[in-house]
């Protein structure tokens, strides 16, 4: 059964996205040891102080919060790959994955964060963020292409127009 509600597709895939991005993350935490801040603990920030959001009920509390950023980036991607097509969807998700790290690390982040000191991180953790949002935009695409119903994606090439360009020439 494939999914046809764009927002729903959009949801699925991006939360799903986001548990991979989070395992990333834990990963680089604890094993790679070059994460000095889990995701959980940033969106936390957004909402409480730094002392509050090391508590588990903050913990809980960002865990919810970056799964739902995730989850509503997955929406756009959707129109992306349905104005797009999904060819070479990997490829558009990784580029839609590091747009998405930009926009909430550089832009969003930045002027949010400062203001709760999660923000400015070091550079091995920002490093391990780009390669977190890669994950989790090609994670997303590919998700939303085999998880979409066919009808909201154009044909391979893009939709042609009904244009008549030989009338146009006499």
């Amino acid at each position: 059964m494939k999914i046809k509600d764009p927002l729903v597709l959009g949801a699925i895939a991006g939360a799903i996205a986001n548990l991979a991005k989070l395992l990333g993350n834990e990963f680089g935490m604890k094993t790679l040891k070059i994460s000095q801040a889990s995701y959980p603990e940033m969106a936390a920030g957004l909402f409480m102080t730094k002392k509050e959001r090391r508590k588990p009920v903050a913990l809980v509390v960002g865990t919810l919060a970056d799964l739902t950023i995730g989850g509503i980036m997955g929406v756009p991607l959707v129109y992306i790959l349905r104005y797009t097509g999904r060819d070479f969807a990997p490829i558009k998700g990784i580029g839609y994955g590091l747009f998405a790290w930009v926009l909430l690390y550089g832009a969003l982040g930045r002027f949010l964060g400062t203001k709760s000191s999660i923000f400015p991180l070091s550079s091995t953790t920002s490093l391990s963020a780009y390669i977190n949002h890669s994950i989790y935009g090609a994670i997303a695409a590919v998700l939303t292409a085999k998880l979409g119903d066919p009808s909201l994606f154009p044909e391979p090439g893009g939709k042609k127009t009904n244009i008549n360009y030989a009338a146009n020439e006499q």
